[in-house]
């Protein structure tokens, strides 16, 4: 969804919901909407914690820039399995894991041109690296005015509070499937964190607003690029 429509979906949204907020305080659709619309602009940030799907925990550790480029580490765990570490460089329409664990698991020792497998990275297929975007789309940019949306459906409150010894600004929902509590850097309507629970429970710590490091790919001479499976007739 183009930024303008998520925006445009987050605050009509917000106007249905019922609201209350403390003193001196913005209602809670004119904060949320602040802060969709703040964390857009921001250039990039770092992002931690962990999303879970049905059995699938996924951890994030990463850097996201604005264009929609990220690095950082992904631990995806299901029960009864082992945990797949990987870090991750996506740049533009690549993709690029680095995870001995994942090769271990599947049986990859050694790779072609003498790569070592610990410390080379594989440039991912197409299908997977869309995988990878999406599993970080719905929390950052424009995705993220989508999500709050989306999980919106009840009565909305905005009270004073504090996280890690900082003044914030906490709006919560609740009386739907879903509850979701926001902390916002009151000043700049940044999103400091952001914990949604129900089928899917999401718990998000934002940081590191503006930063301005760039995201590379790796260097060519560690990248390994698989074969493409020949087309079949």
């Amino acid at each position: 969804m183009p930024r303008a429509g998520a925006l445009s979906v987050l605050g009509g949204a917000l106007t249905l919901a019922l609201t209350g907020c403390a003193p001196g305080l913005p209602s809670a659709p004119a904060l949320v909407h602040g802060v969709a619309r703040a964390m857009a602009k921001l250039p990039a940030y770092r992002l931690t914690g962990t999303v879970q799907a049905g059995q699938t925990t996924t951890s994030f550790r990463v850097l996201v820039r604005r264009d929609g480029d990220f690095s950082g580490s992904l631990d995806v765990a299901v029960p009864h399995s082992p945990v797949f570490r990987s870090d991750v460089i996506a740049v533009g329409a690549n993709v690029y894991v680095r995870s001995p664990t994942e090769l271990q698991e599947l049986g990859i020792t050694t790779l072609p041109g003498n790569l070592n497998p610990s410390t080379t990275w594989v440039l991912q297929p197409p299908s997977v690296a869309r995988s990878y975007r999406h599993s970080l789309a719905p929390f950052v940019s424009s995705g993220l005015a989508a999500t709050l949306a989306g999980t919106l459906k009840g009565t909305l409150s905005v009270r004073r509070s504090r996280l890690d010894g900082n003044l914030a600004v906490v709006v919560e929902e609740a009386g739907g499937r879903s509850s979701l509590r926001l902390f916002v850097q009151p000043a700049h309507d940044h999103l400091l964190e952001l914990a949604i629970t129900g089928d899917q429970p999401v718990f998000l710590h934002y940081s590191g607003f503006g930063v301005s490091q760039p995201v590379k790919p790796p260097p060519s001479s560690l990248v390994y690029v698989p074969p493409t499976p020949a087309a079949s007739g």
